[in-house]
């Protein structure tokens, strides 16, 4: 009697482990893909983070903020289009937070979409889950809670984790408003940055960064620091480097390109990935050009790199939304930044495409400027708002996307592109 009870036990497992994956998966997305990321969209983004950047704030002075349902889901979308989840939405009542999400899952017989729902409940000094539902399955608030639980006790053995968590006070749902209250510690910006770069970039991916910033370094050093050097007599070589690693084109030169728009960008990979120090940033020893400019160079460099880690898409808003603020108190709307930014995003895409063996055999071989970027100083740059205003209209209109078009067509023509 008691064989034929644990037979039939064991039955009742493995026929619910059959059932699980029929309830939890569905057809169809619960949360729709959100809409194109708009300029405006990373406009809202950046002036949050420029609000709340830590590196401005009072050490352990307790700082907060807030955010109504439509700026959450705003936010939320941001990091839908960095990370590629499906879709992702949060509903505010008080007391209360709903989060919605859709994971696209890998093919299988038994659904498409991964579709989640956690009602969330503040509490003094943190928060818990109220009810949790995979698919079709709801499992028990308490449950759900105490797995919750037990994860965020096994992550707190992670220093960066558990600094973050302590960073954190109070979150507050009311009627369309989320407030977050946090104290902000000066050193946790830099963990961060290095955890995040350790949870988003695979070990051999980071091994593969590590070799290509050395090889930059050893051919930056062949040269008197503070000097300018045109960025093709850096990239030829560093291309040259790649052919002959042997790897796959389009891994090596995403890491190539990579190392390259850290560089310029003020970053030490090596510090980043495997130091200690309370800093990544470095001041560039060698300055780089293209077509006499710096500016064209970290244009074109910084956009390619976006391209091949965050997207095409994020890269063209980005490099738009720079130009944008130029315009309105900086060095003024350049058509020829925006030229070299859409160049660098052509390039990260092709260079991880299809293509990605040519374009290193190209780069490899490239001699001069024009090997890497045609010559846009014909364009009109500099133009402050008014001025853009005047001769091109807003963004998007039709004397705008003449000169847009003018660009793509140089782009295409380009032997990058061919």
């Amino acid at each position: 009697m008691k064989r034929l009870v644990g037979w039939g036990a064991l039955f009742a497992v493995l026929a619910a482990l059959a059932v699980l994956p029929w309830l939890m998966l569905d057809d169809a997305p619960a949360i729709e893909p959100p809409a194109e990321f708009r300029r405006t969209d990373l406009a809202w983004v950046k002036t949050l983070f420029q609000k709340h950047d830590p590196r401005r704030q009072t050490p352990d002075v307790v700082q907060s903020i807030q955010l109504d349902e439509a700026e959450l889901n705003r936010l939320l979308n941001y990091v839908v289009e960095l990370r590629r989840v499906s879709g992702i939405a949060a509903e505010l009542t008080p007391g209360m937070a709903t989060l919605s999400a859709t994971l696209a899952v890998p093919p299988n017989p038994f659904g498409r979409y991964l579709n989640l729902t956690a009602e969330v409940a503040e509490m003094p000094g943190g928060i818990r889950i109220q009810s949790l539902q995979l698919g079709s399955l709801p499992l028990p608030g308490a449950l759900a809670d105490w797995v919750a639980r037990q994860a965020h006790r096994w992550l707190r053995r992670d220093k960066t984790y558990a600094a973050l968590a302590d960073a954190f006070t109070q979150i507050n749902f009311d009627e369309n408003q989320a407030t977050l209250d946090y104290r902000w510690h000066p050193e946790l910006l830099t963990r961060l940055e290095r955890k995040s770069a350790e949870l988003l970039i695979a070990p051999e991916d980071q091994t593969r960064m590590l070799a290509y910033a050395e090889r930059l370094e050893a051919l930056l050093k062949q040269h008197p620091h503070g000097s300018t050097v045109p960025l093709v007599r850096i990239a030829g070589p560093l291309f040259t480097y790649a052919l002959q690693t042997g790897g796959d084109a389009r891994e090596e030169n995403r890491a190539a390109l990579t190392a390259l728009a850290a560089y310029l960008a003020g970053i030490s990979l090596p510090k980043l990935l495997e130091g200690d120090s309370r800093s990544i940033r470095r001041a560039p020893r060698v300055l780089l050009s293209l077509h006499g400019r710096r500016d064209f160079a970290e244009h074109f460099m910084i956009s390619a790199a976006l391209s091949v880690n965050g997207g095409s898409r994020l890269a063209n808003a980005i490099g738009l939304i720079k130009e944008e603020e130029d315009a309105g108190k900086g060095s003024g709307f350049s058509f020829t930044d925006l030229a070299a930014n859409r160049a660098g995003v052509r390039l990260g895409e092709r260079a991880t495409g299809a293509a990605a063996a040519r374009v290193r055999q190209h780069l490899a071989l490239a001699r001069n400027d024009a090997d890497l970027l045609p010559d846009f100083r014909d364009l009109p740059e500099f133009m402050p708002q008014a001025e853009f205003d005047r001769r091109f209209g807003p963004i998007g209109s039709a004397r705008y996307q003449r000169v847009i078009a003018r660009i793509d067509a140089r782009l295409a023509a380009h032997p990058l592109a061919q």
